[in-house]
């Protein structure tokens, strides 16, 4: 599947996405006069300016500050490489050989970038309307969650929650690992105490344990 298949936009201009995906350590190691970073520049302001309007517009009533904190969760590194892996970035990604030996295109800092590259290439591309079309559905849930969770991430609220009467042992144990070492998927189970409260699953370890806090804060309901 070609790379605008799996982000539902064709470009006009083919070479932009070739840009956008050209890591520096590939562009250096074949000599390319061009890599993604002003892309992922550029793709930084629009991400930026797109996700501040959405949280203006809907959630009136947020002071200044909780905007920023709001707007930071949602762009953040960890959520713009979630958002590659869910359209699979680290396929066709250029990296380096060295980056390629230490599992490069599978790094959060990398794969964000990327999506802001994207970002920055649509935006060339087409404009800003185009640039909205990619970037809301996959930052909004980010935005509402972290609104709806008080700005606490599940990992934090677990802890609060089970640390509410006093110290817990909580801990997150890998179980499993699936797939090739480019399509990983991690399992991971959430204890407390020793008992098992909730499974997760996800693209790192990270991702995973996530997840299993999730699982378990909705067991407690």
């Amino acid at each position: 599947m070609l790379f605008e298949d799996k982000i539902g936009y064709e470009f006009k201009n083919k070479n932009l996405i070739d840009e956008a995906l050209t890591h520096t350590s590939y562009a250096n190691e074949h000599k390319l006069p061009k890599n993604n970073e002003r892309l992922e520049f550029l793709g930084d302001a629009v991400l930026e300016v797109i996700a501040s309007e959405y949280i203006y517009k809907n959630y009136p009533n947020m002071p200044e500050g909780e905007m920023t904190k709001t707007r930071a969760f949602a762009v953040c590194e960890r959520s713009l490489a979630l958002v590659a892996n869910n359209y699979g970035f680290s396929d066709f990604l250029k990296v380096g050989k060295c980056e390629s030996k230490e599992n490069g295109r599978y790094r959060d800092s990398i794969l964000a970038d990327s999506v802001e590259a994207t970002i920055g290439a649509i935006f060339m591309d087409s404009g800003i309307e185009n640039a909205k079309q990619f970037i809301l559905p996959n930052i909004v849930t980010f935005i509402d969650d972290y609104v709806k969770n008080g700005g606490k991430d599940y990992k934090t609220r677990l802890q609060e929650e089970l640390q509410i009467h006093g110290d817990v042992k909580i801990e997150y144990k890998l179980i499993a690992e699936r797939g090739p070492d480019h399509l990983k998927t991690f399992d991971v189970e959430v204890l407390c105490d020793g008992k098992v409260l909730g499974h997760g699953e996800g693209k790192s370890k990270k991702d995973a344990e996530m997840d299993a806090a999730k699982d378990a804060l909705n067991n407690r309901r």
